[in-house]
């Protein structure tokens, strides 16, 4: 008979820091074989990221600027993850989130701006949450597995933004945009960093991870949810309402996405159009990943792959490598991590790999 012993609390605290750790090296091994065959130096590729993301005020506007949906869709991959689900219906989520929170703001534009500024984003949040009710009802009335269903709804939550936006909710011209939204429901800036303005967006993204943080490891409700995840036969048993914490979990996930859309709108562009997430929802799976779904490390790789976007254009500019080439090493850290090395602590039980999650492998246990 196998028996798992209980892992050490500082070797759990610190594994999502491994695990990115891991995907940190993976990441520079490749771009030692990148430069080889581009015939550039090593030092010199990765100092052009270093230098797009940070190398001077401006750049690192632009880095935080990207790191409140990376991080808010990170969180959205990781409550959903704690609660046995795989969310991959962010972008969905968050497109449909910044298009009501844009059509609010300009119905509601008579309103105090105390008012109108936190419900157009809540408005946001809200219709995220209410997007995921589709994949939730076809998992637990028809069987239908969440990452089918919440990955087709991403398409037809884009093409109806795109109509809407082109047509009955469009500004009348042909770039399939809204209107700009009032000034009163925008975030201003709190701050400069270089020329450009900073909002508290960021800032509120990370009280959020810290709210998510605290419910998932210091509540009932948390506690519940990951029972939901570990053993769902068992929390039945002790009669933890199952479907309902996943629907939970699955709402707050949505909501999460959302609210990243709608910030994107309050806080960046001052308007919704179509295709203006480069694809933040799908990157926040490789976010919450690399810190192996923690939510209080989320922080740490949407930094990184924050870094990683906003750098992709200098690329091209400073030593003539395509942008995608970014695209590429994000893939790789994804691939590194889906791996799920693990720090060699003896008799304890291995968790699933995201493959494992998505095909059903075992959970492997060492003696």
């Amino acid at each position: 008979m196998s028996i798992a012993r209980n892992q050490h609390p500082i070797i759990k605290q610190l594994e999502p820091l491994v695990a990115t750790l891991y995907a940190l090296m993976a990441g520079m091994l490749f771009c030692i074989i990148l430069a080889y065959f581009l015939g550039t130096g090593s030092f010199e590729l990765i100092s052009a990221i270093w230098e797009g993301a940070w190398g001077s005020p401006n750049a690192a506007a632009a880095t935080l600027s990207k790191l409140t949906p990376l991080l808010l869709t990170g969180l959205a991959v990781s409550v959903a993850y704690q609660a046995g689900l795989l969310n991959i219906g962010c972008e969905g989520q968050l497109t449909l989130g910044a298009l009501s929170a844009a059509c609010f703001a300009l119905t509601a534009s008579q309103l105090p701006r105390l008012l109108l500024m936190p419900l157009t984003v809540l408005v946001g949040a809200l219709a995220g949450a209410l997007w995921t009710l589709p994949a939730m009802w076809l998992r637990q009335k028809r069987g239908v597995h969440e990452v089918v269903s919440t990955l087709l709804l991403n398409y037809v939550a884009i093409y109806l933004a795109d109509y809407l936006a082109r047509g009955p909710l469009g500004d009348g011209s042909a770039m399939a945009r809204t209107a700009e939204i009032p000034l009163e429901s925008t975030w201003r800036a709190v701050c400069s960093v270089g020329t450009i303005g900073v909002t508290a967006a960021p800032w509120a993204a990370l009280i959020a991870m810290c709210l998510v943080h605290v419910w998932l490891y210091r509540t009932c409700g948390g506690y519940e949810a990951g029972a939901c995840r570990s053993n769902p036969l068992a929390a039945r048993a002790a009669g933890i309402p199952v479907n309902r914490r996943q629907t939970r979990s699955f709402l707050l996930s949505g909501a999460l996405a959302g609210l990243a859309g709608a910030l994107e709108v309050a806080a960046v562009h001052h308007r919704f159009y179509a295709a203006f997430s480069p694809g933040y929802g799908f990157d926040g799976i490789t976010v919450a990943f690399l810190v192996n779904n923690v939510p209080g490390w989320t922080w740490l790789s949407a930094l990184l792959i924050a870094s990683l976007r906003a750098a992709d254009k200098w690329l091209q500019l400073a030593l003539g490598i395509s942008p995608s080439t970014i695209l590429v090493l994000q893939a790789l850290l994804l691939i590194t991590v889906a791996s799920r090395v693990r720090l060699p602590v003896p008799g304890r039980t291995r968790r699933r790999s995201l493959l494992g999650h998505l095909f059903g492998y075992p959970e492997q246990t060492r003696q």
